[in-house]
C-alpha cells in the first residue's frame, strides 16, 4: 500500500552522482551515497553497470568513502579518490597523507585496488594522460593542518593579507594553493608541473597528449576579483614546457575541452563583472594569446551550467562541453525555463533554440561522453524520482534509456506529487514561471494552507528538481508554490540583471503577483499562508514580512539580513555588494541598507523561524543574530536554530541528522500557525 514521504525517508535515499562511461561507450561507472542510520554518516562507493543491461556492480566496499571515478583510456583501470589506507613500502610513505583523498586504481579484470598518491594534503581530480601512462591531478601545498610540539596539537596564529580567504563548505584557504600533478601510473615521485600564488584546475589534456589546459587566476588582483582565465602547459617527457594565457582577462573562465584536431579549445565563462550568474558557451584557438574568445551561446537564454535546484546535493556542475567526432557540434549542458538539458550547439553558434538532446521537464544534472562522442550516460531526475543513470547516443533519432533503478524500491512506496505549472504575469506585466504542488486526494471545493518556497541565488531556478523538503511539506497537507521571479537564471541575461543593485523591489512583487494568481483559483485559504527561503531565499523571506503582513508565519534559513555588515564577513560579500551596487557601505551606507531586510524589521510581525549553520561563511551567522536580537529585543514572535559546525549547504549536504532536525523544526513551525 501506498503511503506519504517521510521526514526520516530522506535516509533511505540512495545520492547517484558522477555518471563516467568508459571509452568504448560499454560501461558506466558512477558513485552511490548512503546514509548509515546508526552512526549518521554519508557512505560513498564506486559501482559500475554495462549499457547494454543488467545490474549494476559494486567495485569498491569498506567504511572509507570512494569517488571521482575516471577510465583509463583502454578501459582496463579505473582510477579514483578514496580516504581509505593501503599498503604502504617505507615509514616515509605512510607518514605522508594518512587520512587524507588519495588517487587508487582498480583494474577491471579482478583484483584489489592499490594506492597510487601519498600527497601530504591529499589528491583529487585524477586525469589520465591520452596514452595511458600517466595520471594527471590536483594536490594543495602549502603548510601542514595543525601545529604540533613534542606531539602536543597548539593553537594556531593566521596571518592574514588577502582579502579572499575563505570559502565556505571549506574553511580557510589563504595558505594553501591547489596545483597539478604529473605521476606515472607505476607510481614514483609526482611531478609538480605548476606553481605560484595562485589555483590551477579544471585540467583536460589535448589529444595528442603533448599540452594541458586548465583554468587560473594570475591577475594582480586576484584576490578580490575572483574569474579564472584558461591557460594551456606543454608538456615533454613527464615536465612542465611553454605556459600561455589563451584568454584576455575579461571573463571567469572554466571546464576547458579540446576539439578532436587539437586546433580549438571550447570552454564556459561568465563575465567577470555584471555577469548576472549566466555562463555562455565559448571556443578560442589552442594557439591564441590573450584573445578575445567567439561566443557560441550569445542568443539563448539557457545558462550553460546546472542552475536548478534540489535538495538532495549540494552541487551546481559545470561539465565541460563534449565535442562530437567531426568538431562541428558542442554539447553542454545549460539549465532553461526550469529544466537543466544537454544541449547540441553548432560550433557556428547556436541561436535562439538549439536542438536538446534530453527533452522533457527533467534536471540533468551531469553526464559524460564516450571516447567516440558517440554515447551519453546521463544523471537525470526529475519532481517525483531522485537522480538516476540513464544512456542515450548522440543520434537525433536515439532516445533517452535508464540504467540504474537504485531508488525503485522506495519511491514505488510513496505518495509523491507532481507540479502543476502555472505561468502568471509579474510586475510590469512580465512572464514568470510558477509551480504548484498539491496533497494527495486534493479536492478544488476545500480551502488549503499555502506554503511559498523561494529560492537561492538570486541566480537559481526552481523547476524540475526533486526537493524531498517540497514532497515533505505536500503530505503534511499544504498547497506549496514555487516560483522563477526576474533575477533567476533560465531566461536570458537580461531577466537574471534585473535585479541587480534593486533586490527585494520588483522580484517580490513578482513572487507576490504568483500568491495572487493561485488566490484567484478559490483553493487557497488566504488567512493561512506561510513562506520561506534559504540564502537569496531568506532575504526574500525577510524582505516581504517586513513589507507585507499576509503571511501568518515564516521561516528564513541561511538568510542575509544586512548587506553592509555581510560586505566583511562573506567569504565573498564583498564581492556580491560591490557587483551588486558599485559602491562600498562607507561610501554609501543608505544604499546597502535600502536593500537589507533589517532596515524594516520594525515592520515585522509575522513570527518568524530562523535557521542558520554556525560554520556559514557565504551568508554569516551574525546575519542571523542581527535579526533574532532585534525582534527579540521589540518582543516579537522569533526563534533562533543554530546548526553546529554545518556550513551555507545544510539542506542538502550537511549532516544527516541536523538535516533531519532541519526539517522537524520547520515541520513543526509551520503546524504551530496554519494547521
Amino acid at each position: 500500500m501506498l503511503r506519504s514521504i517521510t521526514i526520516e525517508d530522506l535516509y533511505h535515499i540512495k545520492f547517484v552522482s558522477r555518471p563516467r562511461i568508459s571509452p568504448d561507450g560499454k560501461h558506466v561507472a558512477l558513485v552511490v551515497t548512503t546514509i548509515d542510520e546508526g552512526k549518521h554518516e554519508y557512505h560513498s562507493s564506486i559501482w559500475v553497470a554495462a549499457v547494454d543491461g543488467g545490474e549494476a556492480r559494486r567495485f569498491t566496499s569498506g567504511p572509507a568513502n570512494a569517488h571521482s571515478p575516471s577510465w583509463s583510456p583502454d578501459g582496463q583501470t579505473l582510477a579514483f579518490v578514496s580516504e581509505r589506507e593501503g599498503e604502504v613500502t617505507g615509514k616515509e610513505q605512510k607518514k605522508r597523507g594518512k587520512g587524507k583523498p588519495q588517487i587508487w586504481l582498480l583494474p577491471m579484470n579482478g583484483g584489489e585496488a592499490s594506492q597510487l598518491t601519498f600527497m601530504e594534503h591529499g589528491a583529487s581530480s585524477p586525469i589520465w594522460s591520452p596514452d595511458g601512462k600517466h595520471i594527471l591531478f590536483n594536490a594543495a601545498v602549502g603548510p601542514a593542518d595543525e601545529e604540533t610540539e613534542e606531539g602536543k596539537k597548539l593553537p594556531k596564529v593566521r596571518v592574514i593579507d588577502r582579502l579572499w580567504y575563505r570559502l565556505d563548505g571549506v574553511g580557510f584557504i589563504y595558505e594553501r594553493r591547489s596545483h597539478l600533478f604529473l605521476l606515472h601510473v607505476n607510481g614514483g615521485t609526482p611531478e609538480q608541473l605548476t606553481d605560484g600564488d595562485w589555483d590551477d584546475g579544471d585540467a583536460a589534456w589535448s589529444p595528442d597528449g603533448k599540452t594541458i589546459a586548465f583554468a587560473s587566476n594570475h591577475a594582480e588582483d586576484r584576490w578580490s576579483i575572483p574569474g579564472s582565465d584558461i591557460y594551456t602547459l606543454t608538456v615533454h617527457n613527464g615536465k612542465a614546457g611553454e605556459l600561455r594565457c589563451l584568454t584576455d582577462g575579461t571573463m571567469g573562465c572554466s571546464s576547458p575541452s579540446w576539439s578532436p584536431d587539437g586546433k580549438t579549445i571550447a570552454f564556459l565563462a561568465a563575465a567577470k563583472f555584471r555577469s548576472a550568474g549566466h555562463t555562455y558557451l565559448y571556443t578560442i584557438a589552442s594557439d591564441a594569446e590573450r584573445a578575445k574568445a567567439t561566443n557560441l551561446t550569445a542568443d539563448f537564454a539557457g545558462t550553460c551550467m546546472d542552475w536548478t535546484n534540489s535538495d538532495i546535493g549540494d552541487e551546481h556542475l559545470m561539465p565541460a562541453p563534449s565535442w562530437s567526432h567531426d568538431g562541428k557540434t558542442l554539447y553542454v549542458l545549460a539549465s532553461l525555463h526550469g529544466a537543466s538539458r544537454v544541449f547540441a550547439i553548432p560550433t557556428s553558434g547556436a541561436g535562439a533554440e538549439p536542438a536538446t538532446l534530453t527533452p522533457g521537464d527533467i534536471h540533468v544534472r551531469d553526464y559524460s561522453i564516450d571516447a567516440a562522442s558517440e554515447r551519453l550516460a546521463l544523471l537525470i531526475g526529475d519532481p517525483t524520482h531522485p537522480q538516476e543513470i540513464f544512456v542515450r547516443s548522440t543520434s537525433p533519432s536515439s532516445e533517452l534509456r535508464r540504467m540504474t533503478n537504485f531508488n525503485d524500491a522506495l519511491f514505488n512506496e510513496l505518495l509523491l506529487v507532481k507540479p502543476e505549472y502555472m505561468p502568471f504575469k509579474g510586475a510590469d506585466g512580465w512572464d514568470i514561471d510558477g509551480w504548484i504542488l498539491k496533497p494527495q486526494n486534493f479536492d478544488p471545493s476545500k480551502k488549503y494552507p499555502l506554503i511559498v518556497e523561494i529560492h537561492g541565488g538570486p541566480q537559481t531556478q526552481y523547476g524540475y528538481g526533486f526537493f524531498h523538503e517540497m514532497q515533505m511539506l505536500v503530505a503534511e497537507g499544504y498547497v506549496v508554490l514555487y516560483t522563477n521571479p526576474r533575477g533567476s537564471c533560465g531566461y536570458g541575461y537580461e531577466f537574471a540583471l534585473a535585479v541587480r543593485g534593486a533586490w527585494g523591489e520588483k522580484d517580490s512583487l513578482d513572487i507576490m503577483n504568483g500568491v495572487d494568481t493561485l488566490l484567484q483559483r478559490g483553493y487557497i485559504d488566504e488567512t493561512r499562508m506561510g513562506v520561506t527561503g534559504g540564502s537569496y531565499g531568506g532575504f526574500m523571506t525577510n524582505w516581504l514580512i517586513g513589507h507585507t503582513d499576509r503571511f501568518k508565519v515564516a521561516i528564513t534559513d541561511r538568510c542575509v539580513t544586512n548587506l553592509a555588515s555581510m560586505f566583511g564577513s562573506g567569504d565573498i560579500g564583498w564581492d556580491l555588494g560591490y557587483d551588486n551596487l558599485e559602491t562600498t557601505p562607507w561610501e554609501e551606507l543608505e544604499r546597502y541598507m535600502h536593500m537589507s531586510p533589517i532596515k524594516y524589521v520594525q515592520n515585522m510581525h509575522t513570527p518568524l523561524l530562523i535557521i542558520h549553520s554556525e560554520q556559514d561563511l557565504r551568508c554569516p551567522i551574525e546575519q542571523a543574530e542581527q535579526l533574532f536580537t532585534a525582534l527579540k529585543w521589540m518582543g516579537r514572535e522569533v526563534q533562533l536554530v543554530r546548526f553546529e559546525g554545518q556550513s551555507h549547504g545544510l539542506s542538502r549536504g550537511g549532516h544527516p541528522k541536523l538535516r533531519l532536525e532541519r526539517l522537524r523544526h520547520m515541520q513543526s513551525w509551520f503546524a504551530k500557525y496554519l494547521k
